[in-house]
């Protein structure tokens, strides 16, 4: 989901500050305000956003990309878990 700029819609009084340690910042707004985080060394899925791509699913590339991501992260995971479940 590499871009050097998004459009986003972020309406929130509040926002991340100081990220912990274990966060990586993804995206920051020109204003300075941290709009994306990802979680290091994730063993799953684990992206925050400040503003809402649910608004924009249907018509904004980045806004899709998180949802297919999402939607990916959500099917391995299933899969995993059946897996394990057969093995069992």
């Amino acid at each position: 989901m590499k871009s050097d700029t998004v459009q986003v819609n972020s309406v929130h009084r509040q926002a991340v500050d100081r990220p912990a340690a274990q966060l990586d910042i993804e995206a920051v707004a020109d204003d300075g305000t941290i709009e994306a985080v990802s979680v290091k060394n994730a063993r799953g899925f684990a992206v925050g956003v400040q503003w809402h791509p649910e608004y924009w699913v249907k018509s904004d590339s980045p806004s899709r990309k998180i949802f297919a991501a999402f939607g990916d992260a959500a099917r391995a995971h299933k899969a995993s878990r059946e897996r394990l479940q057969a093995a069992e």
